[in-house]
């Protein structure tokens, strides 16, 4: 057999995955201005389309989570305190929630990602802090 051949097939042997198309997983990142502006959150909600949340990490403690599909194409989770002192800053969200980032979503115009976060309830009554964010503003590559 000659080197080159060899050298192929040692190739596609040891990395079988580079012949087919990888996802990369990205943890969104929220803004450190806008912790500030919501304080603790009372409800995170995470809308994926055309893809999935993959991973969680470090999820703030006595927070419950929940995670379906509205339709076929669009990946929900919602995470709510279960005790109001349990609530956190959106600084402790940050790097926590991975979603899967697939080969074409350049090519996809369907993907995306988008986080609307409720802050606590202010005691002037006035109506409740919320913040939305999509894409970039979520270090995601678009």
């Amino acid at each position: 057999m000659a080197p080159r051949a060899i050298s192929v097939l040692l190739a596609l042997w040891l990395f079988p995955c580079a012949a087919a198309e990888q996802s990369q997983v990205f943890f969104l990142k929220f803004p450190a201005a806008d912790s500030a502006l919501l304080g603790q959150i009372e409800k995170l909600e995470v809308t994926v389309s055309c893809s999935w949340v993959v991973s969680l990490k470090n999820v703030p403690e006595l927070y419950n989570i929940r995670m379906g599909y509205e339709m076929p194409t669009e990946n929900l989770l919602e995470a709510t305190p279960r005790l109001g002192a349990a609530a956190v800053d959106l600084s402790r969200w940050s790097g926590v929630i991975g979603v899967r980032y697939p080969p074409d979503a350049d090519a996809r115009s369907c993907f995306e990602v988008k986080v609307r976060a409720v802050g606590r309830e202010v005691p002037t009554g006035i109506e409740l802090p919320e913040q939305i964010w999509s894409g970039k503003q979520l270090g995601l590559p678009r």
